[in-house]
C-alpha cells in the first residue's frame, strides 16, 4: 500500500503519472492539501480513476506551534497509520506533512520534478527527480531519475486522454502550426498593471512575428490581466492545468514557447523548436529592448562576418533579438570580462545597465585607443553613464557616431521622445555608413513606431555636444559624491 502527498496541481499530475508507471497494480492513497480542493473541484473524479482513496489535509487549522498535533489528530480520525504503508511518497519534503514525517522519524521518498534540493536527511530514503533539470550535483546512490514530460510521452494514448480530460482538456485546442505560446508570470509587487501590460505588449511586438505567427496565451493561474482585450487576435487559454501538459493539448504543436523567466518553462523547453525567456530582472528594465533591437538591426546591416563580443549587457536579450525572425544574423554572443580578451576585427557591445561602472572608464578609454581600424564598439548606454568618456578627454567623441532612436505614438501625435546610443569606429567611411542607416519598426500592440534615420552634419554636431555635456555632468556628479563620502569618513575618524 502506497501513500502519496501533494500540495499543488503540478505535483498532482506528477504523482498521477508516476503512480501509473510504477504502482499501477498496488493500492494507492493520496493526501492532498485543501488548496487543491478549493482550486480544483474535479478532484473527486480521481477516486477509482487514479487513486483508491483521497484524503484532504485542512491546512487552515494549522499553526506553527500545533502543526504536528493537528496532523496527528487528522491521521487518527481518518484511520491513516503511516507505518502501515510500504512507501510514502512526498512531493514537497518542506511541506508541513514532510516536516511532520521527519520529526516523527518516519521514512519517506522525495519526488521532485526539478531536483532542486539536496535531500540529505536520513529519513528521506530515496530521492526521485529529473536529472536533466537538477540544480546541484548529487553523489548519492539512492537517487532515481524521472522526467515527467518524457514519461507522459511513453504513456498509452487512452490513459493520456484520461489525464487531459481530468485536467479539463476535453478536446485538442486548435491553433496554427507556427504559433507562439506565451506563458505569463506573476510579476513582482513593484510592477503596476500598466507596466505589466507594456511588458507583454513589447514582448509580443518584438518576438512574435506578424502576420505569419499566431499568438496563444496561457496565463498564470493567479494572473488576472484581461489578455483578450490587450491582444484581440490571440487565443487565450482560460482553463487551469499544469503547464507540463502543454506539449500534448494542441492539434499542432506550437513552434515557440515564451515566458519572462525560465522556471515556468524549464520542464517543457526541450519539446519546442524555439524557447524564449529573459533575465531574472527583465521586468525592471524592459524598455531597454528598443535600444537592443536597434543595435541588433544595425549589426545585421553592417557586419555579417564579425565576431560579436559583449561586456556588461543583457546577453540573453541580445541573443533573443539576434535569433528572432526577421534577423539574418543568427550569431552567438561571446561574453568577456575585460577588453584584453577581444581580438581584432570584432564588434564589441558594451552597456551600463546593471552596475555602477564609473571606475572602468579609464580602462575602456584605453581599450578604445588600442583597437584596430576594423573593429566597431557599440555603447548601448542604457543608463546614460557614458562609460567611454574618461573626463576630460573629449577626443573620443571625434570617432563616435550618435544613433538616435525616435519614438512616436501611433494614437497620440504629441507623445514622442528620442534616445541615443553611440557607435565608435576609427574609420571615417564606417562612421558615415553607420550614420546613413535608416530603418523603422511598427510596434502594433504598444501603439508605437520607432525610427532610426540619418543625421545631418549639423545634427551630428549638436548630438555630440549634447553627449559631451551630459557625460561631463555625470562625471562631476560622481566626483562630488566621492568627495562627499571621503569627507564623511574623515569627519567620523576618532580624534
Amino acid at each position: 500500500m502506497i501513500l502519496y502527498h501533494v500540495v499543488t496541481i503540478h505535483q498532482l499530475l506528477h504523482c498521477i503519472i508516476y503512480k501509473e508507471l510504477f504502482h499501477k497494480e498496488q493500492v494507492c492513497y493520496i493526501l492532498l492539501s485543501d488548496s487543491i480542493k478549493e482550486k480544483f473541484p474535479q478532484f473527486k473524479e480521481m477516486e477509482g480513476l487514479f487513486f483508491d482513496k483521497i484524503f484532504f489535509l485542512n491546512t487552515h487549522e494549522l499553526d506553527t506551534e500545533k502543526n504536528n498535533y493537528v496532523i496527528e489528530k487528522y491521521l487518527v480520525e481518518n484511520k491513516i497509520n503511516p507505518h502501515e504503508f510500504t512507501e510514502i511518497i512526498v512531493e514537497s519534503p518542506d511541506s508541513i506533512f514532510g516536516i511532520y514525517l521527519i520529526e516523527k522519524e518516519i521514512n519517506f521518498t522525495s519526488l521532485e520534478d526539478g531536483s532542486g534540493y539536496d535531500r540529505k536527511n536520513q529519513i528521506i530514503t530515496k530521492k526521485i527527480g529529473n536529472f536533466n533539470k537538477r540544480i546541484i550535483e548529487f553523489d548519492e546512490p539512492n537517487l532515481e531519475h524521472f522526467d515527467l514530460i518524457e514519461s507522459m510521452g511513453r504513456m498509452g494514448r487512452s490513459f493520456l486522454d484520461k489525464v487531459l480530460v481530468f485536467f479539463g482538456i476535453n478536446q485538442k485546442i486548435q491553433i496554427n502550426k507556427d504559433s507562439t505560446i506565451l506563458l505569463t508570470e506573476l510579476l513582482s509587487n513593484f510592477i503596476t498593471y500598466e507596466e505589466q501590460k507594456k511588458i507583454y505588449q513589447l514582448m509580443v511586438d518584438y518576438f512574435v512575428p506578424e502576420p505569419e505567427t499566431r499568438l496563444v496565451i496561457y496565463p498564470h493561474p493567479d494572473d488576472l490581466m484581461f489578455y483578450n482585450g490587450i491582444f484581440q487576435q490571440a487565443t487565450v487559454i482560460k482553463k487551469e492545468f499544469p503547464s507540463e501538459l502543454i506539449p500534448f493539448i494542441f492539434n499542432e504543436k506550437p513552434k515557440t514557447v515564451m515566458t519572462i523567466t525560465p522556471p515556468r518553462i524549464n520542464n517543457i523547453m526541450g519539446h519546442f523548436e524555439n524557447c524564449i525567456n529573459f533575465s531574472i530582472d527583465f521586468e525592471r528594465y524592459f524598455n531597454i529592448t528598443h535600444r537592443y533591437y536597434c543595435v541588433v538591426k544595425l549589426i545585421n546591416e553592417l557586419a555579417a562576418d564579425y565576431e560579436i563580443y559583449e561586456m556588461n549587457t543583457d546577453k540573453l536579450l541580445l541573443e533573443n533579438l539576434l535569433n528572432c525572425s526577421g534577423n539574418q544574423l543568427c550569431s552567438s554572443v561571446i561574453s568577456v570580462n575585460n577588453s584584453s580578451q577581444i581580438p581584432h576585427k570584432s564588434i564589441v557591445i558594451i552597456d551600463d545597465f546593471n552596475r555602477n561602472t564609473f571606475q572602468e572608464s579609464r580602462e575602456i578609454s584605453n581599450f578604445i585607443k588600442s583597437i584596430d581600424h576594423e573593429s566597431i564598439i557599440i555603447f548601448i548606454n542604457s543608463n546614460k553613464e557614458y562609460l567611454f568618456y574618461d573626463f576630460p578627454d573629449k577626443e573620443v567623441f571625434e570617432s563616435m557616431v550618435p544613433v538616435e532612436i525616435n519614438h512616436n505614438s501611433t494614437i497620440n501625435e504629441i507623445e514622442q521622445y528620442s534616445e541615443i546610443f553611440f557607435v565608435y569606429s576609427k574609420r571615417k567611411d564606417t562612421r558615415t555608413m553607420i550614420n546613413q542607416q535608416e530603418f523603422e519598426k511598427s510596434l502594433r500592440n504598444s501603439n508605437e513606431l520607432i525610427k532610426v534615420k540619418a543625421l545631418s552634419e549639423d545634427q551630428l554636431r549638436i548630438k555630440i555636444l549634447e553627449g559631451i555635456l551630459e557625460a561631463t555632468e555625470k562625471r562631476l556628479e560622481h566626483y562630488i559624491k566621492l568627495e562627499s563620502e571621503l569627507r564623511e569618513k574623515l569627519n567620523t575618524r576618532p580624534k
